[in-house]
């Protein structure tokens, strides 16, 4: 009403006669509405031209569709008119300034009807952040309608001049070009609705630490809200069509399908609760999420309750499109898999349920190469639910119908029943693990994920399985015999494994017992070995036959200290092999064994026997035999059972035909004994350089 009789006066004096001067100059005191205010209003009229011309001059404008009070309001109209109640402007000129920005040179027209409280102003040509504004507002009576557009518009330095956005994307750097539009309406001083369409190109971001990064992205937000009964609700939705993303925990590369996300939601401003619904995130056909949440923004953002389901959904891209470029792991980069897995995850109540189906799954790590064969590691067919809660998880079980480890030691079908509550994974009951013709019978199965990384603890036993399946399986020649043992415990930590106790190795009729066995890196680049081995009772004639040394009869017994294999390849050990001091049994060596346990030593009686009576002879006694060998730096230090002037006894003859083996090279290259020993296994004769 105040501001009705105002432009009443001011329309009354501009009718009147003037000829004291070309201009009317008239300032009035504050205007007031109910939720809005003019204040320091002033008026300048040109009076020597035939439509109206007039300044008008404001110290500050306050409305619901203003972000914050316009300062320093400056508009010239050129071309206006003023008749009764009504107040129009077709070409003018404005300059202002909101939120701390000036802005000049906007066109800027209106028409106000004062009677019926019709208010139009259009303007454009808003220079802005790189960028052109437009926009009109329109009230009528209390109602009231904004509608704006930019395009061009430089987000980085939007965002760094308005005080909304700051606060929201504050510890992010942000580069792009918008193109947007939207509007809102209202009811005197509430806003009631509102709609967005936002187009961005080349959004790059990242925070401080580099840990999210957004490079090259295009793409498009959009939404609606309004308010009924106090309370927001409304859709929004996000495409993007080019670019990458990168967080700590994925990546989403952005090609040829587009990633989308949509929802509903629902805004309680008393509770301080928004409820997000029909929540679907989506990538073509290689991810597929939908779900629901309610989050509580009292004092920070925390949620309430979240739900969130997939679809069966293909691994193989899920792993290679979104999870292998974020895991710096060199042991994962050589995975195949094949397969299906639906996700289920469910908050509520401070507890969090997550649920893996997982369906015909193939895993092999380790591609398969012309001179290794299969990889390290397979499991095929693998089917089950895995269930996980930070309490009280529902029982997990998974199948498999095989597999392989280390190329051709072979897995066959089985089953695990599991719990896995926190940071604790458990066997429910004892499960037994077909491994080649023998299994590992698991009684108890434990693995722990502290702070330093994974503990593991385990207990069972290895039935028999035959030296030839395991010979077969790795590459050696066909040994004979059988493997089995207890395993008291093995732990795994900080990447070691560690057998507690003694693993039985029964082959050639004797025994031989491992120790202190410990694995590292079991499956990376250098995998690692030591342990300790003690052998008792090997019987040479089984043993040399396999090998196909030549005949030796007797007993055999010895010891490895400190080996250590990297990369499965001995790098250094200490070794005796002796005949034991309590063996009785018949002790016989034929031409062929004498040859090549001669040439193992450098020279000694290896041709020797050609030459002279002995070739008569195809068998020798002999009283005791042993090698040793100290493994150092590619060099072994080799001896026998005792020295002599020259060298070292490697058999010291007894019996009759009575023959000594000497040794005199004390330093080998252990590339070149290697050699040897697989020429002798392979039936030929090691040449000797």
């Amino acid at each position: 009403m105040v501001f009705r009789v105002a432009c009443l006066g001011l329309l009354y004096l501009f009718a009147s006669p003037l000829q004291a001067s070309d201009y009317l100059s008239l300032k009035l005191e504050d205007i007031n509405g109910p939720d809005w205010h003019v204040r320091g209003l002033s008026l300048q009229l040109k009076l020597d031209t035939p439509s109206d011309e007039y300044l008008i001059s404001v110290e500050e404008i306050a409305h619901p569709a203003l972000p914050s009070p316009a300062q320093g309001v400056q508009f010239h109209c050129r071309q206006g008119a003023m008749a009764g109640n009504q107040i129009q402007c077709k070409k003018g000129a404005a300059g202002l300034t909101v939120s701390g920005i000036k802005l000049h040179d906007i066109n800027l027209s209106f028409n106000i009807n004062i009677d019926k409280q019709l208010y139009d102003i259009k303007a454009d040509s808003i220079k802005l952040f790189d960028g052109v504004f437009s926009g009109k507002l329109s009230s009528n009576m209390n109602r009231w309608r904004l509608t704006a557009a930019g395009r061009g518009i430089d987000l980085a330095k939007l965002s760094s001049r308005s005080p909304a956005l700051t606060n929201l994307l504050q510890g992010y750097s942000f580069q792009a070009k918008v193109d947007l539009s939207g509007e809102a309406q209202g009811t005197l001083g509430q806003l009631s609705a509102a709609g967005w369409h936002l187009k961005f190109k080349d959004l790059s971001f990242a925070d401080k630490t580099a840990d999210y990064l957004g490079e090259g992205l295009n793409g498009e937000w959009l939404g609606d809200a309004r308010l009924k009964a106090g309370n927001w609700s409304g859709t929004q939705r996000l495409a993007v069509n080019k670019g990458e993303m990168l967080t700590p925990f994925f990546y989403l590369p952005v090609s040829k399908q587009a990633i989308e996300l949509s929802m509903g939601f629902d805004y309680q401003p008393k509770a301080n609760s928004l409820a997000l619904s029909s929540v679907n995130f989506s990538q073509g056909d290689f991810l597929s999420l939908n779900g629901k949440a309610v989050l509580d923004l009292a004092d920070s953002l925390q949620i309430q309750s979240a739900e969130i389901m997939s679809p069966p959904l293909r691994i193989s891209p899920l792993f290679t499109r979104y999870l292998l470029p974020v895991i710096a792991n060199p042991l994962l980069e050589n995975i195949e898999l094949a397969g299906e897995l639906a996700i289920a995850f469910k908050y509520l109540n401070n507890t969090t349920d997550i649920s893996l189906g997982i369906n015909h799954l193939y895993l092999e790590q380790g591609l398969y190469s012309q001179d290794k064969g299969t990889g390290q590691f397979a499991i095929y067919d693998l089917n089950g639910q895995l269930n996980w809660a930070d309490q009280n998880a529902e029982d997990s079980r998974i199948s498999w119908q095989g597999g392989h480890f280390f190329g051709g030691i072979t897995l066959g079908p089985g089953a695990l029943p599991l719990n896995i509550t926190g940071n604790r994974l458990a066997l429910v009951k004892s499960a037994a693990i077909p491994i080649l013709d023998g299994k590992l019978q698991a009684e108890q199965f434990e693995l722990t994920q502290g702070a330093k990384g994974p503990k593991i603890r385990f207990q069972g036993y290895l039935t028999p399985i035959t030296m030839e399946a395991i010979s077969t399986a790795i590459g050696w020649p066909v040994l004979s015999g059988q493997l089995s043992g207890m395993i008291p415990g093995i732990a795994y930590e900080n990447g070691v494994i560690s057998v507690e106790g003694l693993a039985l190795v029964k082959v050639f009729d004797g025994d031989i017992l491992i120790k202190q066995l410990k694995l590292e890196d079991l499956f990376g680049a250098l995998p690692a070995l030591t342990a300790n081995l003690e052998m008792k009772n090997i019987d040479l004639e089984t043993l040399t036959r396999t090998f196909a040394f030549g005949k030796i009869t007797g007993k055999l017994a010895g010891q490895v200290d400190d080996l250590r294999l990297e990369d499965w390849a001995p790098v250094s050990f200490d070794a005796r092999f002796q005949t034991p001091d309590d063996d009785e049994s018949r002790h016989r060596i034929n031409q062929k064994a004498v040859d090549n346990i001669s040439n193992l030593g450098g020279a000694g009686v290896s041709g020797a026997i050609s030459r002279s009576f002995l070739r008569f002879f195809e068998e020798f006694g002999y009283d005791r035999l042993g090698i040793s060998c100290r493994l150092e730096n590619g060099v072994c230090t080799m001896g026998g059972i005792e020295s002599s002037e020259k060298g070292y006894y490697l058999v010291k003859g007894g019996g009759i035909p009575r023959i000594d083996i000497m040794g005199f090279n004390r330093r080998t290259d252990w590339s070149v004994l290697v050699s040897k020993l697989k020429q002798i296994s392979a039936g030929g004769a090691p040449v000797i350089e």
